[in-house]
């Protein structure tokens, strides 16, 4: 990697390698999606860096119910998603 490059230019990079590895149709669709997403405030609703999440209640991994109030109670909490194998 070139010094000169930055974070943008490694996402653009990594962008059109994963464009080319899909079918036209599965990026039609990615594609619509997202504009979908935009056309719908989206982007101006999602938190920013240093925003406080709004309270939730989720099921943890042996099923019971978790709410952030209760974890951030005991200390920092980090939050990650996975969106799966697929």
């Amino acid at each position: 990697m070139a010094a000169s490059q930055t974070l943008q230019d490694r996402l653009d990079a990594h962008l059109e390698k994963s464009k080319a590895s899909r079918t036209p149709e599965v990026n039609a669709v990615l594609a619509a999606t997202a504009e979908h997403l935009r056309a719908e405030g989206a982007i101006e609703r999602a938190l920013g860096v240093g925003a406080t999440a709004p309270d939730f209640t989720l099921p943890n991994a042996l099923g019971a119910r978790v709410s952030l109030t209760s974890l951030l109670e005991q200390g920092p909490v980090i939050l990650a998603w996975y969106r799966g194998g697929w």
